[in-house]
């Protein structure tokens, strides 16, 4: 007993020291251990540790590497949102964000300016890092913004982030933003070695570091050195913590972290301007790579008052530097047809090479744009990467124009069904408002089996086109009367293929009310509001009837989009096309959408391994939280059940160590079938309650 706990001390202490030292080299820059001291110390960790596994633990620096590759990575749900940017690409549309965020807080324009911090933006890859007690239980790729994935094996070879927190009493739990990059020292070497190798150069170390952020072995991503800077803090709501952006980044030193040095306070536009002045020049000379300044209201009081669209905060904003143009040779004028009608224009033309990748087309938005443009048969344009993304057309060189060459316009016929096309008074947008077009039906069907929609697999663009084209499908409600022998008769589906459709099809009625919501296409409605609004609003009869005023108040939901939803629940095709959902057997609501705490489930933990033969991992993962399950990335000691599927991994092999029981697809089912009330039933006589008599 004693040499155990002289052992447990001596760990502790090699630990704690090893730690400081990693943080002084890697974060500080400022080294306090000669390298041979620091072996050594590392050594006699390792052999404790390998004569005591079990007084290993998460946070020693002997996690940092190790372990086997992963399979795959599993999806994981962000806390909080983890959204993008707004980008401003001058100084006036950056006038203009802080006049709207002024407005939004209900300043006016004679109220003294807000302070705000200037921070580098980093170009990278954002990561979410989950501490729990101070101790990195979870790492996160961005994603889509709601769901990112785990990447937790690879973050911990990342040595500018702890492993633990260096805080005498750290909160329960907190969430940490930031940056993942490759140093362009390392990032120079990398391509170096794969020259060597005789592989594909990385075009620019933010692909670089993209793809090695996946890469499923940790060993892979140690030996590139990325690098991590911090930037954001989310804490328990019960929990004090710093009242201010600026403070927030002092906290985050003081934990361990790494922040950006290049960073201002700055009391208003005029000193913004002088630190994105001085950067446009000095950032070339960075170890990093960095396009641009992300300006944030310092105060967090306020950034909560003003709070988020469905995809950006309004109190941020990135203020972007020039991007690299290039001149090229414009072929054709296309258009496309979106789902809701919107005609967009598309400038084809000469393949160019721009940041790193090469570009050959680019969308002008709308009619105004190509008139703006004057676009000329056979013109040579010049492209930009908008935020090194987006290819955009940045003007035409006129004095390169052929002789005799025509102008360009926007057709004035659908070029899918022929219809006039309509351009209301005060839009932007040119529609084709023919609801029978078939490039807005094939619209809406990929949207519709879209992975963050009803997410069916099997049913993809040529079928989808297929369906169309024949008129076997002329709405989303009509997927749900298809049978497999029709199906097989269309081209390149079999029998088997046809089968696993339906199949498919059959499972997408058990998705929940907020993936239909979404998957309905209602404009301006995206997967995060829809999940608020069906949070709010637990059925589609619910939703239909609520005044417009409640509706504004559901947390991140606006005007426009209620507005939005007034228009589409008062037309009748849409109020008929749910009718018919609602007889195929699709979940139009009637039961929460987070997880049911009465359910025979609550406080049961589920791990989910390999490939279910039916269910995706998001289904799965929705049928444990309505029977008041939970999910957890990892197994433990606390883990009620694994389900597991093809191709399991090494979950499967700890859970039989640990005796927990062991479900396969079926007993999933079965079990969240036996946990989980029944649906709602529709009203009787097949009644549209947001229609009836007044």
């Amino acid at each position: 007993m004693v040499e155990c706990v002289a052992v447990r001390q001596r760990l502790a202490e090699l630990r704690s020291l090893l730690q400081a030292a990693a943080h002084a080299y890697y974060v500080l820059d400022a080294p306090d251990l000669e390298d041979a001291v620091y072996d050594r110390l590392y050594r006699e960790l390792l052999e404790l540790e390998a004569a005591h596994p079990e007084l290993v633990t998460p946070d020693s620096p002997s996690q940092r590497v190790g372990g086997p590759a992963a399979e795959r990575f599993d999806s994981v749900e962000h806390r909080l949102p983890l959204l993008s940017l707004e980008n401003a690409f001058n100084i006036e549309e950056l006038r203009d964000w802080q006049r709207r965020l002024q407005r939004q807080l209900e300043r006016g324009p004679d109220q003294p300016s807000l302070p705000l911090v200037c921070e580098l933006k980093i170009d990278g890859s954002a990561l979410s890092l989950s501490y729990e007690r101070g101790v990195l239980v979870r790492a996160a790729t961005r994603g889509d913004g709601s769901w990112g994935e785990e990447i937790t094996a690879n973050v911990r070879t990342i040595r500018s982030i702890p492993l633990r927190l260096q805080l005498e009493q750290p909160p329960a739990w907190c969430e940490i933003r930031g940056e993942a990059f490759i140093p362009a020292g390392s990032f120079a070497a990398i391509n170096r070695e794969r020259e060597q190798r005789g592989e594909a150069l990385f075009a620019n170390p933010r692909n670089a570091c993209a793809g090695t952020l996946r890469q499923l072995d940790p060993a892979v991503v140690a030996r590139r050195r990325l690098d991590f800077f911090a930037y954001s803090l989310h804490l328990p709501e019960d929990t004090p913590g710093p009242a201010r952006q600026w403070a927030v980044l002092a906290w985050l030193e003081a934990a361990g972290l790494k922040v950006d040095p290049n960073r201002r306070r700055c009391a208003d536009l005029v000193e913004v301007e002088r630190f994105y002045s001085r950067w446009d020049e000095d950032r070339r000379r960075l170890p990093y790579a960095t396009d641009g300044v992300v300006v944030k209201l310092d105060d967090l009081r306020l950034q909560r008052e003003a709070g988020s669209t469905v995809k950006a905060p309004r109190w941020a904003i990135a203020l972007k530097y020039p991007a690299e143009e290039a001149p090229s040779r414009l072929k054709r004028l296309t258009v496309q047809v979106g789902r809701t009608g919107v005609i967009t224009p598309v400038a084809e033309f000469e393949p160019v090479a721009l940041a790193g990748t090469s570009v050959s087309r680019a969308t002008l938005h709308n009619a105004d744009r190509v008139a703006e443009l004057g676009l000329h048969e056979g013109d040579t344009v010049v492209v930009r990467k908008a935020g090194e993304i987006i290819p955009t057309v940045v003007c035409v060189l006129p004095q390169l124009r052929p002789s005799g060459a025509l102008p360009l316009a926007l057709p004035q016929r659908c070029p899918a069904c022929s219809a006039p096309l309509v351009r209301e008074a005060g839009e932007a947008a040119t529609r084709c408002v023919n609801n029978s077009c078939p490039a807005i039906l094939r619209g809406a069907l990929r949207h519709w089996v879209s992975r963050d929609a009803l997410d069916v697999e099997c049913l993809g663009d040529k079928l989808i086109a297929q369906l169309v084209d024949r008129g076997i499908v002329g709405d989303i409600a009509a997927l749900y009367g298809l049978d497999a022998v029709q199906l097989a008769s269309l081209e390149r589906m079999g029998e088997r293929s046809a089968h696993k459709l339906v199949a498919a099809l059959d499972r997408s009625r058990r998705q929940p009310w907020q993936r239909l919501l979404h998957g309905l296409g209602i404009r301006h409605v995206g997967s995060a509001s829809a999940k608020a609004l069906a949070r709010a609003f637990p059925s589609v009869d619910a939703l239909a009837a609520a005044p417009p005023e409640a509706i504004r108040d559901v947390y991140g939901i606006g005007v426009q989009i209620a507005e939005s939803l007034k228009q589409w629940f008062g037309t009748t095709a849409n109020a008929e096309l749910v009718e018919r959902l609602r007889r195929a057997g699709l979940q139009l609501g009637g039961a929460p959408v987070a997880a049911s705490a009465a359910g025979s489930l609550n406080g049961r933990i589920f791990v989910l391994t390999g490939t279910l033969p039916s269910l995706s991992r998001s289904a799965a993962k929705v049928r444990i939280e309505a029977a008041g399950g939970r999910v957890s990335v990892s197994v433990s000691r606390k883990t009620s059940y694994v389900v597991a599927g093809e191709e399991p991994g090494s979950k499967l092999e700890k859970a039989t160590a640990l005796g927990i029981e062991v479900l396969d697809e079926a007993g999933l089912l079965q079990l969240t079938t036996d946990a989980t009330a029944s649906p709602t039933a529709a009203p009787p006589g097949g009644a549209i309650p947001w229609q009836q008599p007044a």
